[in-house]
């Protein structure tokens, strides 16, 4: 059959052409080098197979490949004439010396300066022929020709010839029509979506997204779908998406990437919508190095910009964190989180800013030719310039904001989620109000302080500095000290009997109080550990522990308050109005010697000593001019003594004076 439709062939063409040797061809024609005597100059010669000549009409093809034959363009293969041996059409056109890509693949991995190369011609021949209305439909490696540094494409035009020929003409005897033929109107591994469903309105973006899987072979050994049968491939191309590139080639720069996917889209209207469009994202690859894109480069002064937007957010979000703890009454350590999460955000911006800075320098430097071929930028030396090259595909000044939008969103999830447990009282970050372990304003029993080596009397100054801080509270009250008095007279105790854990519980049992404000001071060198505790009346058991160190003695009231407040807000108080109480060394005295004379004299008032208390009050008051509570209680015990003179009227009125240093208990008492 071979030497019979070769001797057809030269007798059709008879003495302008020589055939010199049959050069293959696969199931739709017959391939045949020859020579044109007239002109001294190589041809091939395509004849098409028996099986397809009969499903087509010869004259509708010959006169739809002429259009083919009007394309004349460096990168385009152009048919020279066509003709038909005993009914079989055959065409011919320029032999191109060299190989076909497919060959080249065959040889292994192209480097990306070659890749982009053959790219860059292929899209110059598919631009040049769509403009002209004709849509090549069979983009592969074996319609691509290498010819020096050019890549030439072939047979354009004559798929969509072999399809206008064949119209609804069927096979003989297989009933097999042209569509379903495959390989003449497109191949299965490059077949568009649209195209593989049939869709009649194929236009110039199928072939664009065949020129995506050639491109994609190239770079990653093979197409996109392969190792299927030709149905499970087509059922892919219309279902499935493809591995990333970049995944598969990991030195392929990312522009050149990101082109091959969007090529590669489902829907004709998320690709490039013209060869143009993929030359210039072409250009955007870099062509000739394998050069990071510009997304991933950047403006080389986006540094800068990101620096000072940084410093602006970080400044608006410390402003915004200060004015949510007031307004809002968050919790404290929403504000030095705040900050933490800014300040992680320093180090990405720097090393995305040094990443692109390394990339920059890696872009503008000339590749080298390796010993096998490819191409290979050297790269700057270093670690941390080795983890900036390798990192660069994934950094990005977009990626950089996106992550720190949500490395804050996440810390604001974080905050809001705190406030609702606290407010549902759920886990230990409810309040003990919301979770039913207490009751609003139920009256708590405030015991004597342990106080563990130091000085013992420092546990009733503390005791009392804590009843000043816990009586600012509107959430729970204090069993007042003329109460407990009166139970321990009730036990037959004296009225100065120190009151301890134990004891403290059985006045609670017999004054139905459900909780106990219990307290340590522990001496550690010259400071002081302090911890507050508060434990259920019945059993003992801890509701909630706090404790806070102290340098020294000057430094205990604020260690006190410290964690008093931290009592309040773990009981339910709201944490604004914890927040904006007037501290403890204004409400009472920023003086221990002060504070410990007064503790002394509400002790004696206590225990109906109040000639002590006045005099105890008067010292009070001589070690703190400004101690308002003392000066309330000098009054107060005057008056108990009967006395109304000019010292008490003087202590009343400078306790009014001062009625800002005062809670709010305190404060009313001194106004009424």
């Amino acid at each position: 059959m071979t030497a019979e439709l070769r001797e057809q062939l030269q007798r059709s063409l008879g003495a302008a052409h020589l055939i010199e040797r049959e050069l293959g061809g696969g199931g739709m024609s017959r391939v045949f080098l020859a020579e044109e005597v007239r002109f001294r100059r190589r041809v091939v010669i395509k004849v098409l197979s028996p099986e397809l000549a009969a499903a087509i009409s010869v004259q509708r093809f010959e006169r739809e490949i002429t259009l083919a034959a009007q394309m004349q363009q460096a990168n385009i293969v152009s048919v020279i004439t066509a003709g038909d041996v005993d009914g079989l059409p055959y065409f011919t056109m320029p032999y191109v010396e060299g190989e076909s890509l497919r060959a080249r693949l065959s040889t292994g991995q192209l480097a990306i300066a070659e890749t982009v190369s053959v790219l860059r011609d292929v899209a110059r021949a598919l631009a040049y022929a769509h403009e002209r209305g004709i849509v090549h439909r069979d983009i592969k490696p074996d319609n691509v020709l290498l010819s020096g540094a050019a890549a030439v494409v072939t047979d354009f035009g004559i798929a969509k010839a072999l399809a206008d020929a064949a119209g609804e003409q069927t096979l003989p005897e297989s009933g097999t029509n042209l569509t379903q033929m495959g390989a003449s109107i497109g191949t299965p591994a490059y077949m568009a979506p649209e195209q593989a469903a049939g869709d009649p309105d194929v236009d110039h973006r199928a072939d664009i997204y065949a020129f995506g899987c050639m491109a994609y072979e190239m770079l990653a050994g093979a197409p996109p779908f392969v190792a299927r049968t030709p149905q499970r491939v087509l059922a892919a191309h219309l279902s499935e998406t493809p591995r990333n590139v970049m995944e598969l080639r990991t030195d392929a720069p990312i522009a050149l990437s990101e082109l091959v996917m969007r090529c590669l889209a489902k829907d004709p209207d998320d690709r490039p919508q013209s060869a143009h469009e993929v030359l210039r994202g072409l250009e955007g690859a870099g062509g000739v190095s394998n050069a990071p894109s510009p997304a991933v480069i950047g403006n080389p002064g986006m540094w800068r910009r990101a620096l000072l937007a940084y410093a602006g957010a970080f400044v608006l979000v410390a402003i915004v964190a200060r004015a949510a703890i007031i307004a809002l009454g968050l919790p404290d350590w929403v504000f030095p989180g705040a900050l933490i999460v800014m300040a992680l955000g320093l180090p990405v911006i720097l090393f995305t800013a040094y990443a692109h800075h390394v990339t920059q320098r890696l872009a503008v430097r000339t590749p080298t030719l390796t010993p096998g071929g490819s191409l290979r930028t050297n790269v700057p030396q270093g670690t941390l310039a080795t983890m900036a090259v390798n990192a660069s595909p994934h950094l990005s000044w977009r990626r950089t904001w996106k992550g720190g939008v949500i490395a804050f969103g996440t810390f604001v999830i974080l905050v809001s989620g705190f406030m609702i447990l606290r407010a549902k009282g759920i886990g230990p970050f409810g309040s003990l109000l919301a979770a039913g372990k207490l009751h609003a304003r139920e009256p708590l029993l405030l015991t004597d302080f342990t106080v563990v080596h130091s000085d013992s009397s420092l546990g009733s100054v503390i005791s009392q500095a804590v009843r000043s801080d816990l009586e600012q509270s509107d959430a729970i009250t204090l069993v007042p000290q003329a109460t407990i008095t009166q139970a321990l007279q009730r036990m037959q105790r004296g009225a100065g009997t120190r009151v301890d854990v134990a004891l403290a519980r059985d006045i609670a049992a017999r004054e139905g109080v459900k909780a106990i404000v219990d307290g340590e001071i522990v001496g550690v060198g010259n400071g002081f550990l302090v911890m507050l505790r508060l434990v259920t009346a019945d059993s003992g058991r801890e509701l909630a522990v706090f404790r806070e160190s102290a340098d020294g003695v000057k430094e205990l009231i604020n260690a006190v308050d410290v964690v008093t407040r931290k009592l309040r807000g773990r009981i339910g108080e709201s944490l604004k109005d914890v927040r904006a109480s007037p501290p403890l060394s204004q409400v009472t005295t920023a003086s221990m010697d002060a504070l410990r004379k007064y503790s002394a004299a509400v002790r004696a008032t206590a225990s109906l000593d109040y000639t002590r208390a006045v005099d105890l009050s008067r010292e009070a008051i001589a070690l703190d001019t400004n101690f308002a509570l003392a000066y309330r209680h000098l009054s107060e015990s005057l008056a108990n003594l009967g006395v109304r003179n000019a010292e008490a009227d003087s202590a009343i009125h400078r306790a009014f004076r001062m009625r800002d240093r005062l809670t709010d208990r305190e404060r009313l008492m001194v106004e009424g």
